[in-house]
This record gives C-alpha cells, structure tokens and sequence, in this order.
C-alpha cells in the first residue's frame, strides 16, 4: 500500500419570471465565480488558497486514471512526504499530477511524531506499538516506562526536527502551492481516541509543570486542590490512573488535571507545526487528517479547533458542528469510502453541515480501472460530483444560520464522566482500545440528544466552550451532562440566568469543579437550571418557547427530515435531507415564516411563491432550496 494511512473506520465509522430570474442570476454568479476562481488559482494560487469543493484521489494513479479522474471532477491528489530524504522526492510524485493538469497535497510529513502509535508498517498492524505497550504494562502495571510516549510531544530535539523538516518540504514546493501540508494522517497521543497515561517522560512532565503554574496561583493552592503535600514545583507528579481509580474521596484532580495537560501539550505540538509551515510561506495552510470525534487522544476540540487550518474529520458526535462553532475559519473536509447510496448519502449530509471538500479513499480501482475507464464507483460520481461543486460555492458563501440556543461543550465533564464510568472496572481500562472508546456514554448521549431534540423543533443551536460562558447573549444555554464547572463557569451560568437567559440541564450541573473534584454542593446553586431528559421534546419546546425561542421554518415529518438553513442577506437557503438513508422519495409539508418565493438550487426549477408547500425529498440526496 502506497503511504502510511491503514484502512481507515468512520468512528463514529406562483410568480414564475421573478423565481426563474433569482435562479438565473444564482448560477451565472456560480458559473462566473468558477470561471474567477479557476484563473486565480492558475495564475496566483496563494492569493485564493482554497478552491471551491476540492475533490482528491488519496492513492497512487496511473495517467490514463488521473486523465480520467480529472474528466468526471476530482480536481487533485495526495503525494507522500520524502521525510528527511527516506521517501520518493516530491518531484517525481508530483510529475504526473502536473501533467494530468491535477493540483496536490503533501501528505503525511510527520506522521512518526503526530501519529507515533497508528501508523503504517509493513506486515503489522497500524496500532501495534501501542498493544505492545498494552501488554507490557498489563503484565507490569509498576513499569512506568510502558507511560512515556515515544516521541515525547514536548521533547524539544523533535520539536525542532520536525520544525526543520516541515520549513524544508514548505521551501521546496512554495512555488507550486499545494492545497495544504498534511502535519499527520489519524493523529493522536496515543492510538487514535485510545485512552492511556501518556506521557510520564521527563520533558512532559516539565511542561505540565510550567502549565499548572499558569493554572494556580500558588503552589499551596494546587496542593490544596489535589490533597497532596509537594514542596516544590519540580516535586509535582500527577496520579496514573491505577492510583486515581483507587480512591474513595471523589478527588480525581490529579489525574485529571494531567489528562488536561495532554490535551494541550497535543494542540500546542500541532500548532508549533502549522506555525512552522506559516513561517516558511504565510499563504500556506497546515493539516491533520482522521480527525477523530470529540475525547481522548488530544481531540479536545477547545483546543484542537485552532491548532491548524484545515482539518479531515470524521462526523460523528457532533464534532463538526463543535469545531465550526469553536472556530468558523477552520477548513473542514470529509473522506468517502464508497460510491453506494449510503456513502453518497454521507458526502451530501457532511456537505449540508461544513465540510468544504472530499477526499476518495479507493483501494480496488472500483472508481477508475488501471486502463482509464470508469469503475461502478466512477460512474456514480461522475453524475455527483458536478452538482456538490455546483452547490458547494453557494453554500460556503452564506453563513449557517445559528438560534440563539448554546450548547455547552465540557472537555472536563467528559473526563469526569469517564472516570466514574471506568474506576468500577478497575484495571480494565488498560486493554480498551480507541473503538472502545468511542462507544456511548451519558456524555455524548446528552449532547448528541440535545442536538436531536432541538433539530426535531427546527432549531440549528451552536456550541461554546467554557471560556465563551462570560458575556452570553444567546436566549438559552443547555447543559448536557455537565458533571464539572469551575467557580467562573458556575458565576457566568448564574449571571445569564440571572439576567433573563434560560438554563436547561439534564441533572445537576456542576457537582464537580472543573478539575475533577467532587463538591460538598454544587458551585451553581440548585433551581437555576431546568432539568429535563435530553428526548423530551414537550418539555424542551415548552422551556424554549418560554425563553421566546421558536422554530422560523417548519418540516411536517421532523423526525424523518433534517432541516438545514443558511443565510445569505435576506436570502434564505433550506436544505432537506432524510436523518437516514431510504428507499423511496418523502413528500413533506414545508411552513415558512412568510409568503416567500422559492427556487429548487439543484434543479433550477421554480416553486412560486407560498408560505405552505409540498416539498419532495428523496431517499439519498438533499433538496436545496433558496428562499426570499
């Protein structure tokens, strides 16, 4: 197999002239921006460094098949880093795609420091440095050596390796702009969202250090936070997760304020690199790839959502709408691993909620065979592709349409929603692995509910992060399983309350503070959130009703139709999609705030002007609509 990516799993994986004219101007304008875009990028790349909807081929193709990929719309490729001088030199990889008239990516530049334990190796298994730490430390739970991380993220000789390695793949292809440098492909701490006590190694250590030194104001007030009795800062070492889950006082915080730190020290590596790269050339864009939903292995989306540019990611748990909200300049793009209906389904949903491109992992030349004609796959695209780049512009031009509900996403309540689950079960943590840790639990069955329950009313919420809870202006704020807040958290929460914003929580929030020590009685006081189940729709639509939050747009069948709005001026863009993929087209009734002219956007055709009308949505495939 060329590269290092391993076969990847999705975690999760009637006036009709007025209607005709908005339609008209519509596409000309898209038709014109293509034609603009296109010259831009061929004649001053940097200037306009992400074209519209990218489609990339990620393996090696021969010219008959880039000839012919280009033909049905993929627009560029993946080309494999020559890590210092090991691999093929750029200049051989990007040969052919320069000639097939295909612009590229670097991929995988330093994948053996951001990914050190999920990478690809001849005839093993991607993870098999990390089971092989599994064991080891299973068969010797008293082996530290079996917790530090190799490469250390905070070892500074790696640091300035890969600062140098990236400032000379960035010097070497500036002058032909790739769409972006790929830092790592299925980045993580440890393997993916595998939870483990890394890293224990000198230079972490260190670093967290200096870091909880910014966190307290006092060595005394750490000690008196952890229950410990250090006498100096360089005496400061965290509890592994044997001694955190042999504890009987519901004080976690030494444990957890390491598992904080490593969130960080994983950002702030990532973001050294993008900075390496920026320095090198300011229009560059720096990547991670196989973005991972939202816990352990450093996907801390407060902190991950700034760390580079551009960012593959897959959708589950609602991470790309958590890293839009965190941060609305990141370039999101999603990965399809097949041409059947339910894939198609996904490219045009993960279309509907951000991304801005594709990437086609292809093992089995089933989209373009090794002769240039198309595959079973190919031909399916070859009629998709045309209508994502046609739609794709209109939708990153406007701005997705938020209600002026927040939710709460709480990196702390995670962690300490973990360790209650786990420190019943002992050592077995120790044998979980990154699949294992993306399964349910009343984290995200919370907010993944929230999300739900509010889209069944028609409403789009946003996410904030605890440090966006100052100064809320938005009518409600929920709280999904918000076990740990921190005496500011507590103060901002109340103050919105205080100031006529609705708090709704599915249980008490707050009953730990944010580094993960049980409370003698919540910070937030008892009565200033609404506690309702996240599924129960009457009562939230009461509570928001309450708040005077109520839905604009109305689907008659919510519970089978997603909706989703975009704005653009007075413009309105509707999207409809079934939750899931069907067999047969659902026709549904559509209730809009006022009598307004609409437009099918992938049809052309017009729907007059209503206030009420009949929409059909069929099993796979969105209906767009524009409305003014």
């Amino acid at each position: 197999m060329t590269g290092e990516r391993a076969w990847p799993v999705p975690l999760q994986t009637n006036h009709h002239r007025p209607a005709r004219i908005d339609i008209f101007c519509i596409l000309a304008a898209t038709v014109l921006t293509f034609a603009s875009s296109a010259s831009a990028e061929a004649s001053h790349p940097s200037a306009n460094p992400w074209p519209n909807y990218p489609i990339i081929e990620w393996q090696k193709r021969n010219p008959a098949q880039l000839a012919t990929l280009k033909r049905i719309g993929v627009t560029a490729a993946a080309v494999i880093a020559d890590r210092d001088g090991t691999g093929t030199p750029l200049s051989v990889e990007t040969a052919p795609l320069r000639k097939a008239g295909l612009r590229w990516y670097i991929e995988n530049i330093a994948t053996d420091f951001y990914s050190a334990y999920h990478r690809w190796t001849p005839g093993k298994p991607v993870n098999w440095r990390f089971v092989a730490l599994q064991q080891q430390y299973s068969a010797n739970p008293n082996d530290m050596a079996a917790l530090i991380r190799d490469p250390s993220l905070s070892d500074p000789v790696w640091q300035a390796r890969i600062d140098a390695r990236l400032t000379a793949v960035v010097h070497q292809e500036q002058h032909d702009h790739p769409l972006f440098y790929n830092l790592g492909d299925e980045t993580g701490i440890a393997d993916l969202t595998a939870f483990w006590d890394f890293d224990f190694s000198p230079e972490s250590l260190a670093g967290m250090r200096a870091w909880l030194h910014q966190q307290y104001p006092s060595l005394a007030a750490l000690n008196a936070e952890w229950d410990t009795h250090f006498v100096t800062w360089n005496a400061v070492r965290p509890e592994t997760t044997i001694e955190a889950m042999r504890r009987t006082d519901g004080n976690y915080a030494a444990w957890a304020d390491f598992k904080a730190w490593m969130d960080v020290a994983f950002a702030r590596a990532l973001r050294r690199g993008t900075d390496a790269v920026h320095t090198a050339d300011p229009h560059a864009l720096a990547a991670i790839e196989g973005a991972q939903v939202p816990g352990w292995g450093g996907y801390n989306y407060t902190h991950l959502a700034h760390a580079v540019d551009v960012m593959e990611i897959y959708d589950g748990d609602e991470n790309l709408p958590i890293v839009h909200s965190l941060n609305p300049h990141l370039i999101t793009l999603t990965t399809s691993f097949g041409g059947a209906p339910a894939n198609i389904f996904e490219i045009w949903r993960a279309l509907l909620r951000g991304s801005r491109g594709l990437i086609l992992w292809e093992q089995n030349d089933n989209i373009v065979r090794p002769d240039g004609a198309l595959g079973p796959r190919g031909i399916t695209y070859a009629h998709l592709f045309p209508q994502l780049r046609r739609i794709a512009p209109l939708l990153a031009a406007a701005t997705w349409h938020t209600d002026p509900v927040a939710i709460l996403y709480s990196p702390a309540s995670f962690r300490t929603q973990w360790m209650l689950d786990q420190q019943p079960k002992g050592e077995a943590w120790i044998e979980r692995g990154s699949e294992k840790e993306t399964e349910d639990d009343a984290f995200r069955i919370a907010m993944r509910g929230d999300v739900q329950s509010l889209s069944f009313l028609g409403l789009q919420p946003h996410f904030v992060s605890a440090a966006m809870l100052p100064g809320l202006r938005d009518k409600v704020l929920i709280l999904p399983d918000t076990l740990a807040l921190s005496p500011a958290d507590a103060n901002a929460i109340a103050a919105f309350a205080k100031h006529g914003g609705m708090v709704i929580a599915d249980r008490q929030p707050g009953i730990f503070d944010a580094h993960s020590r049980r409370l003698p009685q919540p910070d937030l006081p008892p009565g200033i959130a609404h506690l309702i189940a996240p599924d129960d729709h009457a009562a939230l639509s009461t509570l928001l009703a309450k708040a005077g939050v109520v839905a604009s747009f109305h689907v008659s069948a919510p519970a089978d139709i997603a909706m989703y709005r975009f704005d653009r001026g007075s413009r309105t863009i509707l999207a409809l999609q079934r939750r899931s993929p069907g067999r047969e087209t659902q026709s549904v009734g559509l209730t809009l705030p006022r009598r307004m002219t609409l437009t099918d956007l992938r049809t052309g055709r017009s729907l007059g002007t209503s206030q009420m009308l009949a929409v059909s949505v069929g099993p796979i495939e969105p209906t767009i609509l524009s409305a003014h």
